[in-house]
């Protein structure tokens, strides 16, 4: 799933030359000494453009949203993905430049554009009834996970004649992040980050149901067995999934979070001291008309990045 991400290590980096406060010294060596505002003047030609836009977007939406992302609500979506991806996930924090605490930044500044999605967002009922096509209700499963449709096969024989779904799950799975638990899945639903294949052929299965095929998924062949699925039901029951769902839709919408954020910044009188600084969020707060010219010249990308699941 795309998410409008912010790059916590920049700003970081900004933070701290801010922080250095009476002493203008940032290094010294037998050379001479670098000071604090020739290190601000070597960052601004590079990144301070950048820099500063996202800085400012954190501030405004922290000010309007904060009291809705808490660090217990970050945590815990911190704690999900780390669950979903089980081992793999510190080696994908290092190779994408995260430490556990810059990436719970990267998460609150999407929580808090999630938040400010779902405050300037009025949905309707064509808007209900269209997710309702797709819904699928949160379902939770073991699963086994193996190399080839061999073996998968001669799992779904033993699963048959009795044997235990979990042993067979911890003696053979390759999902690292499941196999001691006997497979069991966090629970999930159409919206969650798992492959279509997979969710797909879960939604099938009944209470209790073990699929009698392999599922040749993107990682490898699964078995499947349902612990709880408890039905499609009616739309009436389920508007508040639907409107998470839908939220997370506009999430993805570059075009449609821009324009949220644009409302949002107009609102927040932003007035930049730095001349050379200036024009960095031209591409929010202009007109629609020469926005349209400023962002040929001004990247989105300047305000955040994005990431996929």
């Amino acid at each position: 799933m795309k998410k409008i991400l912010l790059s916590c290590s920049a700003i970081i980096v900004a933070v701290l030359l801010a922080s250095c406060g009476s002493n203008n010294t940032v290094a010294t060596s037998n050379a001479g000494d670098i000071k604090k505002e020739d290190l601000y003047e070597k960052m601004k030609e590079t990144a301070g453009p950048s820099v500063l836009q996202k800085l400012i977007i954190s501030e405004v939406l922290t000010a309007k949203y904060g009291d809705d992302v808490s660090d217990k609500k970050v945590t815990k979506e911190f704690d999900t993905q780390k669950k979903q991806y089980g081992e793999q996930f510190p080696e994908l924090l290092k190779n994408s430049n995260y430490t556990e605490a810059s990436y719970k930044e990267v998460i609150k500044m999407n929580l808090l554009i999630e938040a400010a999605i779902k405050a300037n967002t009025k949905l309707t009922d064509a808007d209900y009834n269209k997710a309702w096509e797709t819904y699928l209700p949160k379902m939770t499963v073991q699963h086994i996970l193996v190399a080839d449709e061999a073996t998968a096969k001669d799992l779904i024989t033993k699963i048959n004649a009795g044997e235990d779904f979990g042993t067979l799950a911890k003696a053979n799975s390759l999902d690292t992040g499941s196999k001691e638990d006997g497979g069991k899945l966090p629970e999930f639903d159409h919206t969650t980050p798992y492959d279509p294949i997979f969710i797909e052929a879960s939604a099938k299965l009944k209470d209790g149901e073990v699929t009698q095929e392999p599922v040749n998924g993107a990682n490898g062949y699964h078995i499947i067995k349902m612990i709880k699925n408890p039905g499609k039901g009616e739309l009436k029951d389920h508007k508040a999934e639907l409107e998470a769902s839908i939220i997370q839709s506009k999430v993805t919408d570059e075009n449609y979070v821009h324009s949220v954020l644009s409302k949002i910044l107009k609102d927040a009188k932003i007035k930049i001291e730095d001349e050379d600084l200036k024009n960095v969020m031209d591409e929010f707060l202009k007109t629609d008309s020469s926005a349209t010219s400023s962002s040929a010249t001004t990247s989105s990308s300047n305000a955040a990045t994005s990431s996929s699941k």
